[in-house]
């Protein structure tokens, strides 16, 4: 059985005490705790557990020296607020600990002059690496990163002109399988919860309720289509407003996490009985979402596997920056619980 020879403990640890112990070269070494993917599992699990073992602390600033690039990421998102970014956040982190990187969160909180305000930061403290959300979809512009060589993965949101590396939802298809699950129960009159134009989430997942409703030669009336900042309290109000009217909408879909949260609140707050009177679909497996009653029928987004996706396309890209980029498209997922039932 292989065993971690003892390190003396009066000196620093040095990156050949961890190859001794691992009983790899110095070039394996570095390639493992650099976040490659071309060393075999079993020696980079050897070199991860030899590093533990022999508490070696990789000399972060002489490293960056020779790479002339800081050993930090920044994450870019447009609402720290809302759970969905804190959970992206995570997952990344968890792969920028494990390849010796820091994480620099930055929100924008919906505006254009802190993204541009952090981007130029990123490209003046030489960052390893960027994950972004961003504001617009038209007018981000990451091209500033490119030009500087900076690894950058878009995450959720598209934007217009960036042929980089992209992790996103399948968010058609979200907006799609929240309507088909409404119209299966009987709901004709439906309510769209939506945020502003000009964000893609929120374009696309109405594309796909349109596409649905069409399916089934139903329009949505324009009436039923409600935009609203990403804020819960707007979403409270606009939900309030609508079910209290003369005509009051079967089900609502709400398209994002806070949007959800508002709506759900609203509802409540109407003193309209769920799902009896009214159903409701969100988007985002919040924790708040499974502890209330009744639970929420919801789309999820695979937000741990989208930020642990694009992390590892950071350390790829540090790896070789000539590869080819990728654009994937997550699968989302129906939850059905208890705000949803046939209509009456």
């Amino acid at each position: 059985m292989w065993e971690h020879p003892r390190v003396s403990t009066d000196r620093p640890v040095r990156i050949t005490d961890v190859a001794e112990a691992a009983g790899v070269s110095i070039a394996t070494v570095s390639r493992v705790l650099n976040g490659s993917s071309t060393v075999d599992p079993v020696l980079a699990e050897r070199v991860r557990s030899a590093a533990l073992a022999t508490r070696y602390v990789p000399n972060s600033n002489g490293r960056a020296l020779r790479r002339q690039r800081a050993d930090v990421w920044a994450v870019i998102v447009s609402d720290v607020k809302n759970p969905f970014f804190t959970s992206l956040v995570t997952a990344v982190e968890h792969v920028a600990v494990r390849s010796g990187h820091s994480v620099m969160l930055c929100n924008t909180d919906e505006h254009l002059d802190r993204e541009r305000g952090y981007l130029d930061a990123a490209i003046a403290q030489r960052m390893s690496g960027v994950v972004v959300s961003v504001t617009s979809e038209d007018h981000s512009d990451l091209t500033p990163l490119l030009a500087a060589g900076i690894p950058t993965v878009v995450v959720d949101r598209r934007v217009h002109d960036f042929a980089g590396d992209s992790i996103l939802l399948d968010n058609e298809k979200a907006g799609r399988i929240a309507v088909e699950h409404l119209l299966a129960l009987g709901h004709r009159d439906i309510m769209c919860l939506a945020g502003p134009s000009g964000v893609s989430t929120t374009e696309d997942r109405l594309d796909g309720m349109r596409h649905a409703l069409a399916d089934a030669d139903i329009p949505l009336e324009s009436e039923r289509m409600v935009r609203t900042d990403l804020q819960m309290a707007d979403a409270e109000a606009a939900v309030r407003a609508a079910v209290q009217g003369p005509r009051r909408p079967d089900a609502v879909v709400a398209m994002n996490g806070p949007l959800t949260a508002g709506a759900y609140r609203g509802i409540q707050q109407s003193g309209l009985r769920v799902p009896e009177e009214i159903s409701l679909v969100g988007v985002d497996d919040d924790t708040w979402t499974q502890m209330v009653h009744p639970a929420v029928t919801l789309v999820a987004q695979p937000v741990e596997e989208m930020g642990t996706l694009a992390a590892e396309r950071l350390n790829a890209r540090a790896a070789d920056e000539h590869i080819a980029p990728v654009h994937l498209l997550l699968e989302p997922e129906l939850i059905v619980r208890g705000t949803t039932a046939p209509r009456r």
